[in-house]
């Protein structure tokens, strides 16, 4: 079973590479077939063999020959800043580098995930600039923890990138990094073949993983909420909801109180942004 981390701010799970195995393909979201795309060798190889120790030294000697120690994969839910849910591919990622993310909610203070879920290009980063960069978002008692923490587990440069994923305000995020202390062996190539390998891990993984985090499109109850949420990403007030759904202003301030809850919603406007996003229309 995936394992979950005590929550703190977010829900976080974890799984690995035996999650994978004998995982139907995940409806909706393409297989990938050997010899239809020019995806890499790696990505190659991964769909050729079923083994799972084969696997994993296939990836581990990809990650290695491009000069990186450690992989990381995330699936992230993600509204505005805040990191409300995220799942953790942890077979290629430093032992207990996830669990001590969680506990001192470093989702929170990695600047990486916020430039990984705007740009579409790699970011290539070092400890050290990656939080000089940043000071005005993140506390100094913070940024110091993590970067403690990053070198306790040798992870102190390395390339973070951002890759789309089929459901709304979930972003997949890939980090190779590597115990060396600053990104100057970092080269184009470099960075080419980080992608590369990114790339090839999500291709893989996506379509093989059953939902790890909340499907907001199908998490909402009843169709009064639905309608609520629908005149709620029109903007129409709590006194226009009520007459056009014909009920009381109370019922309708009590019903996007509930909703704000379940979506983990600051606002009404964040509620109207959620909105907008899943529904069908």
């Amino acid at each position: 079973m995936m394992s979950g981390i005590k929550k703190r701010r977010a829900v976080v799970v974890t799984f690995g590479d035996r999650q994978l195995d004998g995982q139907p393909v995940e409806e909706g979201i393409r297989a990938w077939q050997p010899g239809t795309t020019r995806e890499s060798a790696l990505l190659t190889d991964l769909g050729c063999y079923e083994d799972l120790t084969v696997r994993r030294h296939l990836t581990s000697s990809a990650v290695h020959k491009a000069g990186f120690d450690w992989l990381c994969y995330w699936l992230i839910q993600r509204v505005g800043e805040r990191v409300g849910a995220l799942a953790w591919f942890d077979t290629y990622s430093p032992p207990g580098w996830a669990e001590r993310f969680n506990r001192d909610a470093f989702f929170d203070t990695d600047p990486r995930i916020d430039f990984a879920c705007r740009f579409d290009w790699p970011l290539a980063w070092d400890l050290q600039t990656l939080f000089g960069q940043h000071t005005s978002r993140v506390g100094a008692a913070a940024a110091k923890r993590f970067v403690a923490g990053a070198v306790q587990v040798g992870a102190q440069s390395g390339v973070t990138f951002g890759l789309q994923t089929e459901r709304p305000f979930e972003h997949a995020i890939v980090t190779l990094s590597s115990a060396q202390p600053d990104r100057r062996w970092i080269t184009d190539a470099t960075i080419g073949e980080a992608y590369a390998i990114g790339v090839s891990l999500h291709s893989f993984i996506e379509p093989r993983i059953d939902q790890l985090l909340p499907d907001w499109q199908i998490s909402v109850p009843t169709d009064i909420q639905r309608s609520m949420l629908r005149c709620v990403s029109q903007g129409l007030s709590n006194r226009e909801i009520a007459e056009q759904m014909s009920m009381s202003v109370h019922t309708v301030a009590y019903h996007l109180r509930q909703l704000e809850k379940r979506f983990d919603a600051l606002n009404r406007v964040q509620l109207a942004y959620i909105a907008g996003r899943i529904l069908d229309d």
